[in-house]
């Protein structure tokens, strides 16, 4: 479903009563139907109306050209069809006007058409699994599989949308302005889309670096049980890196006794009034809002007929150096993204040991990019569901798609169309009856302005994460409004006692 809301409603600035596509929603108790068909239709018409727009702008411009020319001979008649040819093309809604109105409602729709045709692609089709023939493809001819990968790649062209500093970081940018000239700006996906596309490519060959025809069927990893018939291609493409640097490190979680977790007194909170609320308080776990690294909080909620609730804030990456000191690092993403166990989960459920939870309590995970990595994974793992009773998970800016909805759980996904880091999972989130996926487009979304570049500070941020929850929110749309009435049974409303404890992960 698609939400249409004013163009001032989250900017502060002054309406002009346009309406902007600002979220879409899919899956959910209100799953809607979505004839894309029919978007490809519209899709033309507004092409071809952008096309005889411009050719309009032309010709007024050439008029006034011509009528600045022909002034000497009237000057009085030259004014008055001057003045009339300019608001004809620079008036209210004159034809420069109509373009840039036409052009943003174009992208609007494209991203929609292009977010919903990754989405039927994603339930419907089947991308081949290893091979014999595959992997000894790739051994005898890898040299196609990187020019695969790297026309798929060449779709990223905004991805830079930063100011580069280096002469590596010169030259990426200049690639992607020479990208942008190849394809047109207004043809490439949105840089999530694009790397949906990328990613699903890399797994379709990588997974053919290993060979996987030769494995019989699921094994156990680390106490995890692996089906390598339900893994994506870019998953088994990872697995077997992992358990490479398991190897020659050591480092492996369920080896890792040396996992320590530091506990702060609590302190009493605010219960969060809405859902946005909720995603904002991620902020304060994170080491620029002045918590330690390896930060995560769990939040007793009491709720005033004497019942007790619970909630688990999650952070994103903060160490880039796998297998470091601080366990939220790329180790736990690549470990979380392939069905292993990591640091990170193990400490999350040490942590709801150590904070009281006591079985049948209801717990909320909420958590940002690798959080909500880890916090599906969390709500599935077996040996935490015989414990704790995960009702509800939040993720903003997860790459997700790939993994399965827990049982009994009900999921809601923030995704930015820019945002490159969910495209990371090579698919789109299923719609199903339990999992709600909110998407928006900040290129397009309800500040007016057309932007073909949204850099990452931008597209992966927890402030535009609640921003597109309160979008989502005041849209009205049910399957947001159930997430959020069940979020809030957890995070307790008026009257509940709310205090947070923060745990702190190291390595040893």
């Amino acid at each position: 479903m698609t939400a249409l809301l004013h163009s001032h409603d989250a900017d502060g600035a002054v309406g002009d009563s346009r309406h902007r596509t600002s979220v879409h929603v899919r899956g959910g108790v209100g799953a809607t139907r979505v004839d894309v068909e029919e978007l490809l239709a519209i899709d033309a018409l507004l092409d071809g109306l952008r096309g005889e727009v411009g050719h309009l702008e032309s010709t007024l411009s050439a008029a006034r050209r011509d009528l600045a020319l022909d002034a000497t001979w009237s000057p009085a008649l030259a004014a008055a069809a001057e003045s009339a040819v300019g608001d004809a093309l620079d008036g209210g809604w004159g034809a420069r006007r109509l373009g840039e109105e036409v052009l943003e409602l174009l992208l609007s729709l494209r991203h929609a058409r292009l977010l919903y045709e990754e989405a039927e692609l994603a339930a419907h089709a089947r991308p081949p699994g290893p091979s014999l023939v595959g992997f000894l493809r790739m051994l005898l001819m890898p040299h196609e599989a990187v020019f695969s990968v790297a026309d798929r790649l060449t779709l990223v062209g905004r991805l830079p949308g930063m100011e580069p500093t280096t002469a590596f970081g010169h030259a990426l940018d200049a690639l992607g302005e020479i990208v942008n000239v190849i394809h047109g700006d207004d043809d490439l996906p949105p840089d999530g889309i694009a790397l949906d596309v990328a990613v699903r490519e890399l797994g379709e060959h990588g997974q053919n670096v290993f060979p996987w025809f030769l494995v019989p069927g699921p094994f156990v990893y680390d106490g995890r049980k692996i089906d390598p018939a339900a893994l994506t291609g870019a998953q088994r493409l990872v697995i077997p890196v992992v358990a490479a640097f398991h190897g020659l490190t050591g480092r492996r979680p369920r080896a890792a006794d040396d996992l320590t977790l530091t506990v702060t007194p609590p302190s009493e909170v605010p219960a969060p009034p809405d859902l946005p609320a909720v995603v904002d308080s991620l902020h304060g776990i994170h080491q620029d809002h002045g918590a330690d690294p390896g930060t995560l909080e769990v939040r007793r909620v009491e709720h005033a007929d004497g019942t007790r609730s619970w909630v688990l804030l999650l952070p994103s990456t903060q160490a880039m150096v796998p297998g470091g000191r601080n366990p939220v690092d790329n180790l736990t993403n690549v470990e979380t993204y392939g069905g292993m166990v990591s640091d990170v989960e193990i400490g999350a459920a040490e942590a709801l040991r150590l904070a009281g939870v006591r079985p049948g309590e209801a717990v909320a995970v909420v958590g940002f990019s690798q959080g909500g990595l880890v916090a599906m994974r969390l709500a599935a793992d077996p040996l935490v569901r015989l414990r704790y009773s995960i009702t509800t998970v939040v993720t903003a800016g997860s790459p997700v798609g790939h993994l399965p909805t827990p049982a009994g759980t009900e999921v809601l996904h923030l995704e930015h169309l820019e945002d490159p880091f969910v495209g990371l999972d090579g698919t789109s989130n299923p719609a199903e009856d339990a999992r709600t996926t909110v998407s928006r487009s900040l290129a397009t979304g309800t500040t007016g302005l057309t932007r073909l570049e949204v850099p990452p500070s931008d597209s992966h941020s927890i402030t535009e994460y609640t921003r597109t929850a309160r979008l989502a929110l005041d849209a009205g749309e049910r399957s947001v409004a159930h997430l959020a009435e069940r979020l809030a049974d957890v995070t307790g409303g008026p009257g509940a006692r709310v205090t947070a404890t923060r745990f702190t992960l190291e390595r040893g």
